[in-house]
């Protein structure tokens, strides 16, 4: 899917998946570091003083790890970070992630990756960001469809 490109120059892709399990449970499954750490990439939180995430550390390999700033904290339906080494050398990046709750004992998991500029140079990033979600999006979905109990979930 090519990137959505809006009047303002924000550029973004969007990535979704259905999956099984109420609106906390699917929370936990991404808004916290042993949940998305077990279908994603070993991921770390760090929390500011009130205990409200306020950073977050993806490892991809040991050697390349993406730090993000979360600049809204929205359980169990919404966080947005900030990205600004997503791309080398490029415009940062804002993610958001939206968890939608479809009444049915499913949701809707969202991410949204987004950036401004004034050309497609940085459009390659972000359809590589898109095209990598759906495999990961099936290791969500067949956990959560397991009904396993992700660590540090409610019971």
């Amino acid at each position: 899917m090519p990137v959505h490109v809006g009047p303002s120059g924000r550029r973004s892709v969007s990535v979704e998946v259905q999956v099984p399990g109420p609106p906390d449970r699917v929370w936990s499954a991404i808004a916290t570091p042993e949940g998305i750490s077990s279908w994603f990439v070993p991921t770390s939180f760090a929390l500011n003083p009130n205990g409200t995430p306020n950073h977050i550390t993806f490892t991809f390999t040991p050697n390349h790890t993406d730090s993000v700033t979360i600049t809204t904290w929205q359980p169990p339906h919404r966080f947005v970070v900030q990205s600004p080494d997503f791309i080398p050398n490029g415009p940062p990046v804002t993610t958001e992630w939206t968890v939608e709750d479809l009444c049915d004992g499913t949701c809707v998991v969202r991410v949204e990756h987004q950036l401004v500029a004034d050309t497609d140079e940085w459009d390659a990033y972000l359809e590589g960001a898109e095209s990598g979600w759906p495999a990961f999006f099936r290791n969500l979905k067949t956990l959560l469809m397991l009904n396993q109990r992700l660590p540090g979930s409610p019971a």
